[in-house]
Order: C-alpha cells, then structure tokens, then sequence
C-alpha cells in the first residue's frame, strides 16, 4: 500500500496498439461496464450553473462593493443624498450588468457542452445494443455513424477511415483525416498518435470503410478526461493570473489608502481639538475616506469592459475571456505565427525543382510537363485531401499542389481493391484531356502529417501492379536527412537558400520504390519502416504572399515599442525574408544566426556557434566569423543592433545542453523557425517568465498551445473554439 492519491488515467494508459483490438469481435460485459462506471462516472461534462442570488452575493461581496456601501453609508448620515443616489444607480448598473453577463456565459456554456445521444454499442455476445452517450466507459467499442454526428467521447479508431471537423478543439475547419489503429506491439503514445484518436466535440463528417463493415472505435477517455472536457476544465476553474493590471490596481488602492489615512489621522486631531463632538467628528474622518478612494470606481470598471467588449464585438472580435481586456494594455511583447497570419492563407503554386540521380534538373512551372518523373507522381499522391461532396477538401497547400497536376481525385470503385485492405482508398486517375500514359493510382495507407516529424507518407499502388510504392513529402531538412545519400544533391542547400531567401515556401519529396509487402502486412508497417532509404525526388516551390495590414501593424507596433516576434514551423531563411519585408527585422538590424553543430563537441555536448549576417550599412567590430560565446556577439556587434534568429533543432539543444544562455537568446530574438506546438508554446512561456507582457496571435491548431499559454491569445480562425 502505497496510501498516495493517483490521477485517474483512461484506457490508453501503457496501451499497445495489438491491446486496443484484443476482443475487438466481443465488447464488455454489463458487469463489466457498470464496474468501470463506477470508477469513471457518467460520459457527461457537468457545467455548473450558479443561480441569480448566488451570482448576487458574490458579486456585492466583492471589497470594492463592500468600501461603496460603507461610503453610502456615511453620506446618508450627512444626508448628501443626490451623489449617494447617483453611485447606487451606477453600482446596480454595474452589478446587474455583470450579472446578466455571467449568467449568459455560463448558459452559453452549459448549452455547447451538454450533448446526449443513442450510441451502438459492442457487446460481449457479439452483438450491438443502442445505450446512452452517458453510460458509454473506456474500454466500450462503439460503431461510428455513417452520418453527420458530433463524438461524445475520445476513442481509437480500430475499422475505416473517418474524416472529422477539429475546429471545436483546434480554430481549424479544415478537414481532418483519420486512420485506423495498425495492428502492431507498440506503445500507445497520446501526441504521437492523434492521427489514430477521434476527440470529443469533434464531428464526423464521413467514414469509409471496405463494403458494409461497420466502422469501429474503441473508447479510451470519457467525460472530464477528455481533450474537450480539459478545454472546459480550463474555462471552468482558470488558473490565478497574477496579470500587471491587478498589481497595479491594487498599488494604486495602496497609496490612495494612504493618503486617506493621513487625512483621517489630521481630520481627527483638528476636529478634537477645536472640541467638536465625538459623532461629528467621526463622520468627517470617515468621509475623508470615501472622498480619497472613488467609490464609482467597481462600477466603471464594468462598464468600461463591457462598453469594450461591444466595440470588439462590432469589429467581428470574439471575446471568451473579458480579463485579458484589461491586461492588453500592458501588452509588450507581441509574437505572430507566419503561414496564415503574417502571410495570405492560401499558397500559390510557384514550380517544382526535379531531381534526378542526386543532379536537380530545370525549374519546372508547368507542372505536368513533368508527369514522367516520380516528382509528379508524388504529387499526386502525397496528400491528406478528400472529397466531400463531391468537392476537394483539406490542407490549401496539398489542394494547390495537387490540382496544378491537372488530374482527378476519386473515390475508389473498389474493383482493384482486396478484402484485406484496411480501408477502401481514394484514387488519383488523369483528366480526360491529360496523358494516359500513367495508370490509375490507389492511396492504399496514410500516415498523417506531425508537426513534430515534420512530414507525411502515403503507400500507394499502381492499377494492374502488385508493387507498393512510399512517398514522403516535408522540410526539406527532414527529407534529406531520411534520404539516401548518393540520391541528395551536392548543391541542395544552395538551391534551397535560392528559393527561401525569396520568400518561397518550400517542400521536398522522397520516395521508396519497392515495398514487398502483401495487403494485410501494409496496415501493420510502422511509418519509421518506410520512412527511411529514400530517394530524394525533388523540391516542389510554393509562393506566399503577405497580407496587405502586415506591415502597416507591424510599424506601427515598433514605433509603440512593442516587440515583435516570429515563431513558426516554416524554414529559417523563409522567415527571415518575410520579417525582412514586413519590418520585423529592420534594414539597420544585424542577424545572428544561432547553430548547432552536433559533429563538433565541447565538455560532452554539440558545439553552439553564431553567425552574423550585417547590412551592407554596419562594419562590425570583428570578423565575421567563429563566434563562440555571446560575449563575442555584443563586443562584434557594440555599434548596431542584432536580433538572434534560430531553429527548432537549436531550440532544443540550447534549453538540453546550454540552459544559461535562454535568457539571453530570449530577450534579443527576433525570429524562432521550424518550431513545433509544444516549443511555440515553450517560447512564449519562457518570454512571461521574463517578465514580458505577451500577446501571441494565430490561426492553426499548431497555435493552440502557445494562444492558451500567452496572456493575450489572439486567434484568427473563423471557429469559436478559443
């Protein structure tokens, strides 16, 4: 007996992947469910709803309330009843206001949340039975709907293909495609495997599966365990914020008491000894008091949020948290994503660099000129799109890449496909006025795309062909560190800063050609198996323009002293051009390049180099080059200003091996690159702990944490789920 509480965990805790689909043909037992229901509860996110003289008392419990009613309190005594009468009707004002406001929200609330539905149920004699979303526990196999329907739980998909809507959870309406669970002996890991999980609060807006098997999931988390109900947890129960406006208010309550004191303390001594009564005197003592601290105060503190929230809601602003209105005005430090936000949400096609037995070949802006080459065929396939409605859905980078090919996205017939395939594929085919010379193509199996990997696959097959083919699409860095090296051209990261220091996006694409596998042992390859050995095909250029308000808020940023920071997943030299064009980076502004160099080492760990980029304006002090320590920085750089500008890579190296110098690479970068979720999120962090006042503004579910995280969270996306 250890005799310490634990946190209750769901069913994917130490979970392997083969675990989730022992029994997948027999569900739980009653006994069996009715025993978990005892240890997780109902499947329902209680949202507390206060009543009118609940919200009445805590409001007028408030000191600021409890001060006004001693000050009215006192004028009645000296019968000056026309200011008295003019603070009460403010106050209820104030007070009903906030009321009113807090009611909505907590309905608003309560209706978002509380959902409840008949799910099919797997049970232990094989068959399905219709129970309530709130009796459904983890362990439960649920068949999916066919239908548009909002889960009501987080679960594996063990059956099919699902694609959802994430924005209740990510901002992003984009739709999201989910496989199922391969059957292998690994780990269940929760960030590693979302593209395998169906979130609470989400909706399905189609499911695929081989013929008429029904699609089925296994229930892993319900209720308060979910991703949705921590969301709600949050809103429900906010951590403290200690934000600067509260120290201030509070400061300044401080020294208008103090003040008031003095003035009490002289009104007493005055009045006594001039022998005035005991009453009188006590009455002109106190009234010094109220007249030092406003009693209006509370009250205009509430109209003003409101009066503030109604013009940010005529401005097409959704505000879900009226603290942070306030604090906004101690805003110092401002961080931006690029792609979307800085930049134009949609991309456009520029070209693609073809490569041939490690030589790249011309630039190509004709994209099906190039059908023959595996580039093309990449292309084609290595995407995350889907059609809804007959209407091509998903990522705008992979629908602008694939429809510059000039070919079709299609259902698949089925007529090619074995009963041993996990899914029913989707299948690229050329449009009638393309070349025939390609055969038709089956998107067999799909690995989604992780920002943390930086990439994404696909395993494909040919029609009439038993061969399988990978392709693998992401940064450039990540490709070629996967691919084979006689396949990678000598001059890649010539040609790559050719095309990033224009500000071009760009992606490359790698390939595995011969994949001998049957159908069944396809779902069961661990991406790692095919992500490896690659040949390295080419790079595909995409244009990305930034958004004409950019540049103008950016000045005018700087010119309120407000710093700007860039943190995104997009390559280094991509974001220095743009915070080059937008005003980010300054024509005066030397750039400090912050390396890694994990070949050479020092006392046990990679070295850290930097390297100064200078206008052609500033002479520095020393050469440019070797510089080792920071000092050397500012003793290179005494006569300009410098930003640092650093990588995701470095990121984490410097916070692993070289813990001291965060602080200093905080407080003067100017542009964090190929950063994923949780490092956004570490950036912004670190910045409040130094102090900053920080407002971080998105548009993606890679944003999520950081926006969270930040005392201001600005999100762009159309969808309320911030």
């Amino acid at each position: 007996m250890k005799n310490v509480f634990s946190e209750l965990v769901g069913f994917d805790n130490g979970t392997m992947y083969s675990d989730f689909h022992l029994g997948s043909g027999h569900g739980l037992s009653k006994e069996e469910q009715l025993l978990r229901r005892i240890v997780y509860g109902s499947n329902e996110i209680v949202v507390p709803l206060q009543s009118i003289g609940v919200l009445l008392l805590l409001e007028v419990l408030n000191p600021f309330y409890v001060f006004q009613a001693f000050s009215l309190a006192v004028w009645f005594a000296e019968n000056y009843f026309n200011y008295t009468i003019v603070i009460i009707l403010m106050s209820l004002f104030g007070i009903t206001s906030s009321i009113v406001q807090t009611r909505k929200n907590q309905l608003n609330l309560r209706g978002t949340v509380m959902s409840s539905e008949n799910v099919r149920v797997l049970r232990e004699n094989g068959f399905f039975e219709n129970i309530s979303s709130k009796e459904l526990v983890p362990g439960d196999i649920i068949e999916l709907p066919r239908h548009q329907t909002t889960l009501l739980c987080d679960a594996v998909l063990l059956t099919g293909q699902c694609i959802l809507n994430e924005s209740m959870l990510t901002g992003e309406s984009v739709p999201v495609t989910k496989t199922s669970l391969p059957l292998n002996q690994v780990l269940y890991d929760t960030k590693e495997c979302t593209h395998y999980t169906l979130y609470s609060g989400t909706s399905i807006i189609q499911t695929r599966c081989y013929g008429d098997q029904p699609i089925l999931a296994r229930i892993i988390r319900t209720g308060f365990l979910t991703r949705k109900g921590a969301l709600i947890a949050a809103i429900l129960y906010p951590p403290p914020a200690d934000f600067k406006f509260d120290q201030d208010s509070y400061k300044y309550i401080g020294i208008l008491a103090f003040i008031a004191t003095c003035g009490f303390i002289y009104t007493i001594v005055s009045k006594v000894s001039r022998g005035i009564t005991a009453s009188d005197v006590a009455i002109k003592a106190l009234d010094i008091i109220t007249i030092v601290i406003p009693p209006a105060l509370p009250a205009a503190m509430t109209v003003g949020k409101l009066y503030a929230q109604a013009r940010l809601k005529r401005a097409q602003i959704y505000c879900i948290n009226n603290r942070v209105i306030n604090v906004s005005g101690s805003i110092n430090c401002v961080c931006f994503d690029k792609t979307g936000t800085l930049t134009e949400d949609g991309l456009d096609m520029w070209g693609i660099v073809p490569c041939t037995n490690g030589i790249f070949g011309e630039a190509e802006t004709d994209i099906p000129k190039l059908q023959n080459h595996p580039l093309f065929e990449g292309m084609l396939v290595c995407h995350s799109l889907t059609l809804i409605d007959d209407k091509l859905c998903g990522d705008p980078l992979d629908a602008k890449m694939f429809e510059s090919t000039k070919w079709i996205l299609e259902e698949s017939d089925c007529m090619h496909v074995s009963e041993n395939d996990v899914t029913t594929p989707m299948v690229v085919r050329p449009s009638e006025d393309a070349s025939k010379e390609t055969s038709e193509i089956g998107i067999i199996q799909q690995y989604q795309f992780s920002s943390s990997l930086q990439r994404m696959s696909v395993i494909v097959r040919a029609l009439g062909s038993d061969n399988y083919v990978s392709y693998t699409k992401g940064s450039p860095e990540m490709i070629v560190s996967l691919s084979r090296p006689e396949t990678v051209p000598q001059d890649i990261i010539l040609v790559l800063k050719q095309y990033t220091t224009q500000g071009y996006r760009v992606i490359a694409m790698g390939r595995r050609a011969t994949i001998s596998q049957s159908n069944t042992e396809i779902s069961k390859l661990l991406r790692d198996t095919i992500e490896r050995d690659l040949e390295f095909l080419g790079l595909v250029v995409m244009e990305n323009r930034l958004k004409e308000p950019t540049t103008p808020v950016i000045a005018e940023l700087r010119e309120a002293h407000v710093r700007v920071v860039m943190i995104t997943g997009d390559n280094i030299q991509t974001a220095m051009s743009v915070a080059r064009q937008c005003g980010i980076l300054s024509k005066e502004e030397c750039v400090v390049n912050v390396n890694i160099d994990s070949e050479k080492r020092k006392e046990d760990r990679p070295q850290i180099t930097f390297d100064i980029q200078a206008p052609q304006s500033v002479k520095l002090n020393s050469q440019n080059a070797g510089f080792t320590m920071t000092e050397d920085i500012e003793r290179g750089t005494a006569n300009c200003n410098y930003k640092f500008v650093l990588t995701g890579q470095t990121w984490r190296a410097i916070r692993e091996y070289y813990p001291d110098l965060i602080d200093r690479l905080c407080l003067h970068s100017a542009i964090f690159a190929r950063m994923s979720s949780d490092e956004k999120q570490q950036v912004i962090l670190e910045l409040m702990r130094l102090g900053y006042y920080v407002a971080m503004c998105g548009d993606g579910a890679n944003d999520c944490g950081a926006l969270r995280s930040a005392h201001v969270g600005i999100s762009l996306s159309e969808a309320e789920s911030r």
